[in-house]
C-alpha cells in the first residue's frame, strides 16, 4: 500500500503516512484531523503495526472513526481493543530492545510474536487480578512499593526526593512475562535533590551494587532493568533500614 495518502471520510481528515518507528513494527500512522480550513485540529494519532499495516485495515478504521459515534467516542477515550494493545505492546517492545542484545531480524520476530500474542490474549491479560490491582493504581497515581524506602528516604539528612517510580509490573501468562505500563518509568527509579556520598557509597557497597541490580547516577538511583523492579525496591528498602541503623541520621525508631 502506499505510505502517503490523505483522504476526508465525514467531517474527519485523515492522513496515512510514514511513523518513526519507536518501536519495532511501527512504521505506520494515521493522523486524524476535524476538517476546517487549512490542516484543521489534529485530534487523533495512531500508530499501526506490523499486519495492521494494510489498505484494508486503513480503510475500515478511517470509515469506522468517521460514521460510528461509539467506535470513534472509545478510540478518543484510549479504550479501544486498539488502544490497549498498543499502551501493552509499546512497553513490552521498549524493554525487550533495552534488555536483549538481539540482531534486527531477531528482535522484529520477538517484537511481532509479543504483539499477535498481546492481541490475541488481550482479554486473559486484562481478567488478571494483578492487570486490574495495577491499573487501579495507575489511575490513583499511586507508588505503593516504594512507599516504605521513601518514607526511610525522608531521614536521611539533606536529602529530598524529587520523584519516584516504581516502574513497570509483570504479570506472567503461559510462559511470557508482559510488562504493564508504569505512571513515569518501566524501570523503578527515584530522583533525589542530591545524593549524598556516604549513601551512595553504603548502597554501591552492598548488595544492589554487588549483585548489579541498580544504575547510580548523580542524583538518581534506578534498577537496571524493568525485570529486576520489584528485587529492586525490596533490597534497596533493607539497605536503607541498615544504613540507618548504622548512621543514625534525623532518629530512626
Amino acid at each position: 500500500m502506499r505510505l502517503s495518502e490523505r483522504r476526508k471520510e465525514g467531517p474527519f481528515y485523515f492522513a496515512v503516512q510514514q511513523a518513526t518507528g519507536e518501536v519495532p513494527g511501527g512504521e505506520l500512522e494515521i493522523a486524524v484531523f476535524v476538517a476546517s480550513d487549512g490542516e484543521g485540529v489534529l485530534t487523533l494519532s495512531r500508530t499501526l503495526y506490523f499486519d495492521e499495516q494494510s489498505q484494508e485495515h486503513v480503510d475500515n478504521f478511517c470509515k469506522e472513526f468517521a460514521y460510528d459515534e461509539h467506535y470513534r467516542k472509545i478510540c478518543l477515550d484510549g479504550a479501544g481493543h486498539w488502544c490497549r494493545v498498543a499502551r501493552l505492546y509499546e512497553a513490552n517492545a521498549r524493554i525487550i530492545q533495552d534488555e536483549q542484545t538481539l540482531a534486527p531480524d531477531a528482535l522484529e520476530k520477538r517484537c511481532r510474536e509479543m504483539f499477535h500474542f498481546i492481541r490475541r490474549d488481550l482479554a486473559r491479560i486484562e481478567g488478571r487480578p494483578e492487570y486490574q490491582e495495577e491499573m487501579a493504581r495507575l489511575s490513583r497515581g499511586e507508588e505503593d512499593d516504594l512507599q516504605e524506602a521513601l518514607t526511610l528516604l525522608d531521614r536521611v539528612k539533606g536529602l529530598k526526593v524529587s520523584s519516584a517510580c516504581q516502574g513497570s509490573s509483570m504479570l506472567q501468562l503461559e510462559e511470557r512475562h508482559i510488562y504493564l505500563p508504569s505512571c513515569h518509568s518501566l524501570k523503578a527509579a527515584i530522583t533525589m535533590s542530591k545524593f549524598p556520598q556516604t549513601l551512595r557509597n553504603y548502597l554501591h557497597s552492598g548488595p544492589l551494587g554487588q549483585r548489579h541490580l541498580a544504575l547510580f547516577e548523580e542524583k538518581r538511583i534506578s534498577a537496571v532493568d524493568a525485570f529486576h523492579n520489584k528485587k529492586f525496591i525490596q533490597i534497596l528498602t533493607a539497605s536503607l533500614y541498615g544504613f540507618l541503623q548504622k548512621h543514625g541520621h534525623k532518629g530512626l525508631q
